[in-house]
């Protein structure tokens, strides 16, 4: 999804600014595809000694883009980044599946540490750009229980964070010591990670016997979404199999793919799917939303978030029925504004996290498909000696930055950990290393040799749904 161009100086929120690196940074290498070679472009601009011409960057931005910030507000903050050039990229911290869009983390002379998320369109053009705060992709995990605190709470946003041993008995322990951010265990939105109840829907429809992993969906105009993921680019009528929807679903959170899993078990198995699954009130994701809808309501033309936040149930079933079939009429240039404050998004407790994530390693044990499906991609990358099991889904919208995994250690125990990031403010949850650092601390502390890895954390920029 598209996130608008924002400028941020040193004086910005977020999470804090990294000291200048001890050594020289080294460049890694830039994505492959349109999307690497835009961001490849960007990079020159920033460390060019003169300011891009109106004309080309009419060649090199989408319309869509130019008419949000047009040419006369785009070279001011180009200027202003140029101004600490030289610019290395240090990290590629995301790239979706179909090469458009993508993440990186660059690092400035003066040490400073950037995001940039960058999306091309189908005609190459730059359709998204935003520079945020960053963090040095290399740091050390932390070292103390405190000092995750400490880095916790230097992120200007709500925060949740449960480690939680799982019992023999499946209830999740939390490990005392651990802070729980500046919100533990409170409702916080959580992107896709609602894609663990889509799965966990599947499963029991799969063990009713009215669906099997083989039976195969079909993409067309009414369920095609938006990105992330790959299928909103397949042919109408191209057909996946349930298991190939389910692993897309988890692995890269593809939109597209979940809502064809909704279509076919139906919303209202994946609303009581909430409650089988330990969500202490499903009413707060009733009615479900697919992500087709998340995007209409809240970045359609009109916008309906205002009276979504302000329906009853019976009103917000009415909205949902109202909205067309047919291709998605939003411009993912224009997803940038956070709706989780009217309640566009599906929320959930740490706790509820934790008990969804026990039921589906049970449910694993049953159905070996449910476990490779949520362990295709971890999220973070893990000593497989120390962790050698690793379940993961994670989730991020506009204001909106989550991470949940269930990981069994060498000795056979099994812990949870799950992070939660809420901010009105885009800018400050921007970099998805502010994720990762917490979770790679947090397993490093409970003994596991966590490490960091550039694109292991595959979730797509805002990838809402």
């Amino acid at each position: 999804m598209g996130l608008a161009l924002t400028g941020c100086s040193s004086s910005g929120n977020g999470s804090e600014v990294s000291p200048t690196p001890s050594v020289a940074p080294t460049a890694v290498a830039l994505p492959g595809g349109t999307v690497g070679k835009a961001a490849a472009w960007v990079l020159e601009v920033l460390n060019a000694d003169a300011s891009p011409d109106a004309a080309t960057l009419d060649r090199r931005f989408a319309r869509s883009f130019l008419d949000q910030v047009p040419a006369a507000q785009l070279v001011p903050v180009l200027d202003q980044l140029r101004a600490d050039r030289e610019w290395v990229p240090v990290s590629v911290d995301v790239v979706d599946a179909g090469e458009k869009q993508a993440a990186l983390t660059i690092v400035g002379a003066s040490g400073q540490f950037f995001t940039m998320q960058i999306g091309v369109d189908a005609d190459s053009r730059i359709e998204t750009l935003f520079f945020g705060p960053g963090d040095d992709p290399h740091r050390d995990p932390a070292a103390s229980w405190d000092e995750l605190g400490e880095r916790l709470d230097a992120v200007d946003a709500q925060s949740s964070l449960l480690v939680a041993q799982v019992l023999d008995n499946g209830t999740c322990q939390a490990v005392e010591e651990v802070p729980g951010g500046s919100d533990p265990d409170e409702v916080l939105p959580l992107g896709s990670i609602f894609k663990l109840y889509v799965l966990g829907a599947v499963s029991q429809a799969v063990e009713a016997g009215t669906l099997t992993w083989d039976d195969e969906l079909t993409v067309t105009d009414d369920v095609r979404s938006l990105p992330s993921g790959q299928l909103q680019d397949a042919p109408t009528g191209t057909a996946v199999t349930v298991r190939e929807a389910a692993e897309l679903m988890i692995s890269i959170s593809d939109n597209t793919a979940t809502d064809l899993l909704v279509q076919a078990v139906g919303r209202d198995a994946v609303e009581r799917a909430q409650a089988t699954l330990g969500h202490a009130d499903p009413s707060l994701n009733t009615p479900f939303l697919t992500t087709r809808d998340a995007f209409a309501i809240a970045w359609g033309s009109p916008s309906q978030a205002t009276g979504w936040a302000a329906a009853d149930t019976a009103g917000r079933r009415a909205m949902l029925d109202a909205l067309p079939g047919g291709p998605l009429a939003v411009d993912p240039a224009g997803v940038t504004t956070p709706v989780w404050q009217d309640d566009v998004d599906w929320f959930a407790t740490s706790s509820d996290l934790c008990a969804a994530h026990v039921w589906l390693h049970d449910r694993g044990e049953q159905d070996p498909v449910v476990r490779e499906v949520l362990s295709v991609n971890p999220g973070i990358e893990v000593d497989a000696k120390a962790w050698p099991y690793v379940a993961f889904k994670g989730g991020s919208a506009p204001g909106v930055l989550a991470g949940s995994w269930l990981a069994e250690d060498a000795a056979g125990d099994t812990y949870v950990v799950t992070v939660q990031l809420a901010a009105t403010d885009p800018a400050v949850l921007a970099n998805p290393m502010v994720l990762v650092d917490t979770a790679e601390s947090a397993f490093a502390l409970l003994g596991g040799a966590a490490g960091s890895k550039e694109g292991e954390l595959r979730e797509a920029p805002g990838d809402r749904g």
